[in-house]
């Protein structure tokens, strides 16, 4: 079966903590006509105003905030979180927060600028509870429990 695009859990630079427990750069292969997945990046994509108000006005016990883009290239297409993040009116710039697996237009590190097209989730944390994130629950409904567990625990939600 192939896969349409693959989803990236970045772990380290989603949430504060240290993980040990599963891979830091884990990847979830999830099919390109996922339903379930589809309604999240358009949920995510539809109430980025939500996050940028978050963003540009931010409570006490907020951070890490970060966006996630979708990157197309000849090799294939891949999701990555972008952190250190900037806004301005017309633009987001950040920098890639994990190593690519199939694509190659981009590096872990690099400074991107893009504009909301291409945004499929978004994430802060408030008071240690990861808001948004609206592909990582499709993917934890999709895990073995002991896994699941262990994300909601880290993003604080269990």
């Amino acid at each position: 079966m192939k896969f349409g695009f693959i989803i990236t859990l970045l772990i380290l630079s989603f949430i504060s903590t240290s993980v040990s427990a599963c891979d830091e750069n884990e990847i979830m292969n999830v099919h390109e006509t996922d339903n379930e997945m589809n309604n999240a990046m358009l949920t995510a994509n539809n109430s980025l105003p939500t996050f940028i108000d978050r963003f540009k006005k931010p409570q006490e016990g907020d951070s890490n905030f970060a966006l996630k883009v979708m990157v197309l290239d000849e090799y294939g297409v891949e999701h990555f979180w972008v952190t250190d993040i900037t806004i301005t009116k017309n633009e987001y710039q950040g920098y890639i927060s994990n190593e690519p697996r199939t694509v190659k237009a981009v590096t872990n590190g690099q400074k991107v600028t893009f504009d909301s097209d291409i945004v499929t989730d978004w994430s802060y944390d408030h008071k240690g509870i990861k808001q948004g994130a609206f592909t990582l629950k499709v993917l934890i409904k999709n895990m073995p429990k002991e896994q699941a567990d262990y994300y909601k625990k880290v993003v604080g939600w269990l």
